[in-house]
């Protein structure tokens, strides 16, 4: 089995989306990283994508829906399959900033849609929440600790694919108080205002 990981998110290297696929995959070898945004640097991009028995997708949670580069890349693709279609099992990692995993349940469906038109496997899917977190906390360990739900359902993901089976959704988030998550979120964004000129208190000003 050829297996290959696409990144859906705009950032060309340490992305959330591509840790986590990587993550998935850990200890085997041979596993090619594609990115969405390559498209125009890789005109060879579909036909190569073909090659693979199975896919995994990931990518970051934009307004409840995919990434616009995301969906014309997946636009694009879907015309090239109409031109030769192969089968291709497609598995899907979507974090988002909310906390809650399960925010990313519609942008599952989309993709689950895709799949139908576009005559991918859709093989089930994963949505994580408070997906910046874990890309800080990437030195702490996976096995216990607030990794470790995210870990866990990684796991049975990566089970189904060495096994070529369906995956049921999933939608986890890190074992951490929201309070405290939602109060880390809102440091790190004034912290990045004032990074960028910006007056927190002008921006956000008090009722």
């Amino acid at each position: 089995m050829k297996y290959a990981i696409l990144s859906g998110s705009p950032k060309p290297s340490n992305s959330c989306s591509e840790m986590l696929a990587k993550h998935l995959f850990t200890d085997m070898e041979n596993i090619t990283v594609f990115h969405c945004m390559d498209i125009h640097k890789n005109l060879d991009i579909f036909h190569q994508l073909q090659s693979f028995d199975t896919i995994v997708l990931s990518f970051p949670l934009y307004f409840d829906a995919l990434p616009s580069h995301l969906l014309s890349f997946l636009l694009q693709w879907e015309k090239e399959r109409k031109r030769a279609a192969v089968k291709v099992n497609l598995y899907v990692i979507v974090n988002c900033g909310f906390f809650e995993g399960k925010q990313n349940r519609y942008a599952l469906q989309v993709v689950e849609n895709w799949c139908t038109k576009s005559g991918m496997c859709f093989m089930g899917g994963i949505g994580i929440g408070a997906g910046p977190m874990l890309n800080e906390i990437q030195a702490m360990a996976w096995e216990h600790g607030p990794k470790a739900p995210v870990d866990k359902a990684l796991r049975r993901m990566r089970e189904a694919i060495i096994t070529d089976t369906a995956f049921e959704n999933s939608y986890v988030q890190p074992a951490f108080p929201r309070s405290l998550y939602i109060k880390m979120a809102h440091h790190s964004w004034n912290k990045q205002l004032k990074k960028n000129g910006y007056d927190p208190k002008r921006v956000y000003p008090k009722q």
